[in-house]
């Protein structure tokens, strides 16, 4: 039995680390999740500058609701060679979301657009 042990661990370790990786999905879950919280230096953790830029201006005029009773709801993702969408809702009932992502150096950050 303990020479199964080992690598039947490695392998479940193996498919947690991959599937909880740097996906639109889980960066998206991330960072609306931070947000919602009011957790600003977190969320920009998984944003591109630009987007990080605009959370500390909207957080210095206090434009950032909290919402502590926020639940991301996946709904499904396009991705397209460096840019996705992630469409999610806040609950079953609610409508969706879109959100935009972008790939920099390998890692999907959310990339937010004043008036878009």
């Amino acid at each position: 039995m303990n020479r199964y042990f080992l690598p039947g661990l490695a392998l479940l370790l193996f498919f947690v680390l991959t599937s909880c990786g740097n996906s639109p999905q889980s960066v998206a879950k991330n960072f609306t999740e931070n947000l919602a919280k009011g957790k600003i230096s977190e969320a920009k953790k998984y944003a591109t500058e630009p987007t990080g830029e605009m959370l500390d201006f909207a957080s210095k005029i206090g434009a950032m609701p909290v919402n502590t009773d926020f639940t991301f709801i996946y709904v499904d993702k396009t991705v397209e060679g460096d840019q996705a969408t992630v469409r999610y809702k806040e609950s079953p009932d609610g409508h969706e979301e879109t959100i935009k992502l972008v790939r920099i150096d390998g890692e999907w950050k959310v990339h937010m657009q004043p008036g878009k």
